[in-house]
């Protein structure tokens, strides 16, 4: 109760950026001495950061809008999502991750191939409808126009009833010692959960993700099967791949 209240905590302060104390403990009908403790737990994992009187969110980071990022390496996204299709059998469940390279893959994938698909990517929702062999299991949430995707705390109950055998996975960032990076909380904790619920892991990321932190890393190449990339992977991408023991697949 105590965790998913913190959660919670943590996504309605991301949506506001801040909040007052009085206003959280209204919100969450605990008291004031809860209201603390939760708090100070959430700055300690570099969630939020207190001000007087209050608290802010640590998330807020300047990223582009979903459509400015849909612009970037248009070219190298849809060869990546070509050869993540290429990967998907008939009778594969699937998570398809938010992103703007994830997003081409149900526009590609073959309408004779049966699926079910469990995403809260709009893109890949709104594509469903010429695949009349793919069902489509839609998240719940609330719009978030960064990532043209659907996400709050109801999000993570829902996404944990499911099994995937595969996950395509994507990450704002891959750091230079192979995390798998994102800048919300939210994000780290949907994708962590993906991970969890999935046997088969697949990151599709274009190459120039390569050397980009982020605030938090929701996983490690280590714990990826694949890596989908362009050819302009950098060779030392190429060389943690096979430290890592995760098969790079070069799309072309």
């Amino acid at each position: 109760m105590r965790d998913n209240r913190r959660k919670e905590m943590a996504s309605f302060i991301a949506r506001r950026q801040s909040v007052t104390m009085s206003e959280l403990c209204s919100e969450f009908h605990v008291s004031i001495n809860t209201i603390r403790a939760d708090v100070a737990a959430l700055a300690r994992s570099g969630i939020v950061e207190k001000i007087y009187g209050g608290v802010r969110s640590a998330m807020k980071q300047d990223v582009p809008v979903f459509t400015q990022r849909t612009r970037l390496r248009p070219e190298a996204k849809l060869d990546i999502s070509r050869a993540a299709v290429g990967m998907i059998n008939n009778g594969d469940t699937l998570f398809i991750d938010a992103g703007t390279t994830t997003m081409h893959m149900m526009a590609l994938l073959d309408p004779e191939i049966k699926v079910t698909v469990i995403t809260a990517n709009l893109q890949i929702i709104n594509q469903a409808y010429s695949k009349p062999n793919a069902e489509i299991i839609v998240l719940p949430g609330i719009l978030n126009r960064r990532t043209n995707s659907l996400a709050d705390v109801s999000t993570l109950e829902f996404l944990s009833r499911y099994h995937f055998s595969k996950a395509f996975m994507a990450a704002t960032g891959i750091s230079t010692d192979g995390k798998l990076n994102v800048k919300t909380y939210l994000e780290y904790e949907i994708k962590q959960l993906a991970m969890k619920q999935s046997e088969t892991h697949i990151l599709m990321c274009d190459a120039s993700k390569y050397g980009s932190n982020g605030l938090m890393s929701y996983a490690n190449l280590t714990d990826v099967d694949a890596l989908i990339t362009d050819d302009t992977c950098p060779e030392d991408l190429r060389t943690l791949c096979a430290q890592a023991g995760t098969e790079l697949i070069i799309a072309r």
